[in-house]
């Protein structure tokens, strides 16, 4: 059966399509509109490191731990997956996809993230940790950056609505626990910085002015952020990407 497809208005004003069955945004007509399906020999190359950024490629990969913990496209993956993946070994570990610190995305300016993701391997005890959203510079901890909105889970598929603004720190539940491999598409809506809105599958999770966003100038100004992250301990899980979307206005 095909999925039907609505045409609407997002809250920011910026036209576009989405699919109403799955609640994901198959176009927009935003201004600033940054897209990856994670398709084509760039991302088979493999991640650059962070601080060797590649012209022309958007992701860096940030590698902490001697197992390795991996970043990289998944092989022949149908529409294009990238992986992030702790490793078994008795150490801290991070498995970091992100811009290089090149922050571009102005949380104030009708800011919209989107991604198809899943938990391909979930969090499998105490200490390891997914997240993914938009974030400040990396910094050891997904929880010590200084300015974040994402989704997150610890320890299992339970997933959490998180925000730290530089005032207000949250981590919320959302009741949405997770099925290994199950693909679900992730939104942060955050057109009214007052109230930013967090949805899987089209569905809100969080209460009207529940999460808000108070940062502003230089501290509003994110990136894309995905990772996988333990601090000690033999834990495992791995995050996978099918896309990711931030769009918004440019003023």
């Amino acid at each position: 059966m095909t999925q039907a497809k609505t045409v609407g208005k997002y809250v920011g004003g910026n036209a576009g399509m989405y699919d109403a069955y799955t609640g994901e945004t198959t176009f927009s007509a935003a201004a600033l509109f940054f897209e990856d399906d994670f398709v084509g020999g760039g991302h088979t190359a493999g991640v650059p490191a962070a601080g060797s950024p590649v012209a022309g490629y958007s992701w860096v990969k940030k590698i902490v731990g001697a197992g390795p913990p991996t970043v990289a496209a998944v092989s022949n993956a149908i529409g294009g997956q990238m992986a992030c993946t702790l490793l078994a070994n008795s150490e801290k570990e991070d498995a970091a996809l992100y811009m290089n610190d090149n922050l571009a995305f102005d949380v104030t300016k009708g800011l919209v993230w989107e991604a198809r993701a899943a938990l391909t391997v979930l969090p499998s005890a105490a200490g390891a940790q997914m997240v993914m959203g938009i974030s400040s510079a990396w910094t050891d901890g997904p929880d010590n950056a200084s300015y974040y909105l994402e989704f997150g889970a610890k320890a299992n598929g339970n997933i959490t609505m998180r925000s730290q603004d530089g005032v207000t720190q949250n981590e919320i539940a959302t009741g949405v626990t997770l099925v290994a491999g199950v693909f679900h598409v992730f939104k942060i809506d955050a057109t009214d910085p007052t109230n930013v809105g967090f949805y899987i599958d089209g569905i809100q999770y969080n209460t009207q002015g529940q999460i808000s966003f108070a940062a502003t100038g230089t501290n509003a100004v994110l990136q894309g952020y995905a990772s996988m992250y333990k601090a000690s301990g033999t834990a495992v899980g791995t995050l996978t990407l099918d896309n990711m979307q931030i769009r918004g206005n440019r003023q």
